[in-house]
């Protein structure tokens, strides 16, 4: 052995000696730990479960989220307009507000409302849920909280970064952007936060799955919604005002989704059936006049006494698609339902009408329920 190195060598074994015997067997053990571990590389910022920015007492996510290679960087407004309420912001160079993704915050309580609600909360609600057999909207004093929530989040942020969950789906029924938002928190432990899911957990929104599940982030908003309900937060917590009819919501939005759902996992890709509501629809229809289609979308309206009776399908403001009967054929109305927001399917031909797509359904043509879709192609 080199001289050189074995007196190296018994140096470093007499420190070693030395550190042992001034240090206790615990201490030891941590040491021999600390020199055997090996290095770990430093991770890329993951999104942390807090429930509000700044909190960390909450256990770390199983798997860290971060923002998709779709994500487009952007800034919000500089103003107070930034903040249009808890489920919408608006950003610069978007022609459109941005509708946050599986969001549906309450809305914002004020003027006249606002007297009411203080003085007589009961009544109040009692005035805006009048008709049973609709789900009512209004503002809240839990609506001006997710507005305070919104700002608090993004205070202080400027860039953020927008994710459309797909290329089909980024606009909604009024021409709103549909997204998801996420910021980065430069400095500190809490890295990439997605301002949809951080809601959620905030007990701000239910996961709102009225118009489908997240096919992005579907686990983290459950996850995220156990955590608010468990901890009471926000719209959970006992005598909140707030929606007071929470379960009917979920129960109504779920079967809506699973509609939606089914309808995506096996009809998406198949080209002889258009999803209503989507970027592509009108355009799809236009490019298949005189041929046979099936259209999947939810009743805005049945007009059974109209020459010739006729179901309106929702797509966007003022865009309804036009299912219409040729006499002497019927709507099987015996055997579907065609109440107000009930999913179908209708098949048949697409024609113009005044410069719009519609379907004529004839005698070859059939109806299915959204809970009863169709055979697939290959069936």
């Amino acid at each position: 052995m080199n001289p050189a190195f074995k007196t190296l060598s018994t140096a470093a074994f007499f420190l070693l000696f030395v550190s042992i015997s001034t240090l206790g067997c615990k201490d030891v053990r941590n040491l021999l730990t600390d020199i055997t571990a090996p290095t770990e590389t430093p991770s890329k910022p993951a999104s942390s479960p807090i429930s509000r920015p700044g909190t960390l007492d909450a256990p770390p996510q199983k798997a860290p989220l971060a923002p998709g290679p779709t994500a487009q960087p952007a800034k919000l407004r500089a103003n107070d307009s930034a903040i249009a309420d808890g489920d919408t912001i608006r950003a610069v160079g978007f022609d459109k507000s941005i509708r946050l993704l599986q969001l549906d915050t309450e809305e914002l309580l004020k003027d006249e409302d606002l007297v009411f609600a203080e003085r007589d909360w009961q009544g109040y609600v009692a005035s805006k849920t009048k008709k049973k057999n609709q789900i009512a909207t209004y503002g809240t004093p839990l609506g001006n909280q997710a507005a305070d929530f919104a700002r608090s989040f993004f205070d202080g942020i400027e860039d953020i970064y927008v994710e459309y969950e797909s290329p089909l789906r980024t606009r909604e029924f009024f021409g709103r952007h549909l997204a998801y938002v996420w910021i980065q928190k430069h400095g500190d432990s809490t890295g990439w936060l997605n301002y949809n899911i951080e809601a959620v957990r905030a007990g701000m929104s239910p996961y709102y799955t009225k118009y489908g599940y997240s096919e992005l982030y579907h686990d983290a908003f459950v996850a995220a919604e156990s955590e608010a309900k468990a901890a009471k937060r926000g719209i959970w917590a006992p005598d909140v005002k707030a929606y007071p009819d929470y379960n009917r919501r979920e129960r109504e939005w779920a079967e809506r989704a699973k509609s939606i759902r089914t309808f995506r996992e096996r009809f998406q890709n198949t080209p002889d059936f258009i999803e209503l509501g989507t970027d592509v629809a009108l355009a799809t229809l236009r490019e298949r006049i005189g041929q046979r289609v099936t259209v999947f979308g939810f009743v805005d309206r049945y007009s059974p006494s109209a020459k010739p009776p006729k179901i309106q399908m929702s797509h966007r403001y003022r865009e309804n698609v036009v299912i219409v009967t040729k006499p002497p054929v019927k709507f099987p109305t015996s055997q579907i339902s065609l109440k107000n927001g009930e999913f179908i399917y209708a098949e048949g031909t697409v024609t113009l009408f005044r410069g719009s797509p519609q379907i004529e359904f004839d005698s070859k043509s059939s109806l299915y329920s959204g809970t009863n879709p169709p055979p697939t192609p290959n069936q």
